[in-house]
């Protein structure tokens, strides 16, 4: 059955914000190509997205495959996002243009019981808001993180937490409301402190 991938990043305070360093380089190198999306774009035809996500994504993403600035990974992935099916959940948004682009305005677990049902290679969900929602729904198959070794305070939390929890122990029992395990898959460190981690549901 076709899975659903939450492939995200996030600060080491838990906010899905992408750290700007002074040090870093404008240029990719070959040896340092994330591991998120690397190894995985053949094996995805689908992207779930929300509205802003979408948003952002169709002003960017469509040009970089014929921007002479972009590296040979913003040029693949450029290509990867063109011909992937774009499922955008939003109730707002008036119409898609990108190709391959639709509009779903229903149920989020209802689509995607619809879209496992169907043939086809795993999904993707992006998004910090859409991503809270489907592990609210327990929608996610496996996650794939960029951990960033920087606190920074405030911004767009990856995950929902309670901010009131009812553990005096500080302890959250097995089966507890909201709770979900996963299994470590895979962990890399990369250059610049950068972690990888790669995640499967436990079953």
């Amino acid at each position: 059955m076709r899975k659903v991938l939450m492939i995200m990043f996030m600060t080491l305070d838990g906010v899905a914000e992408w750290p700007h360093y002074e040090d870093e380089s404008e240029t990719e190198s070959e040896d340092e190509i994330d591991p998120m999306w690397t190894h995985r774009i053949a094996s995805i035809d689908t992207l779930l997205l929300g509205r802003q996500t979408y948003l952002k994504w169709v002003s960017f993403w469509p040009e970089r495959k014929n921007d002479p600035s972009s590296g040979p990974f913003q040029k693949a992935f450029s290509e990867f996002a063109d011909r992937a099916e774009k499922v955008v959940f939003s109730k707002t948004l008036p119409s898609v243009e990108w190709p391959n682009s639709r509009i779903v305005r229903g149920d989020i677990g209802d689509e995607i019981t619809r879209l496992k049902s169907l043939p086809g290679s795993d999904m993707v969900v992006m998004g910090p808001r859409l991503a809270q929602s489907f592990l609210d729904r327990d929608l996610v198959d496996e996650l794939c993180l960029d951990v960033f070794p920087t606190l920074v305070g405030k911004g767009k939390p990856l995950f929902h937490v309670d901010p009131n929890p009812d553990n005096p122990e500080d302890r959250v029992p097995l089966r507890a409301p909201g709770r979900r395990d996963f299994k470590l898959v895979e962990s890399k460190p990369l250059k610049d402190g950068t972690i990888f981690l790669h995640y499967r549901r436990a079953v």
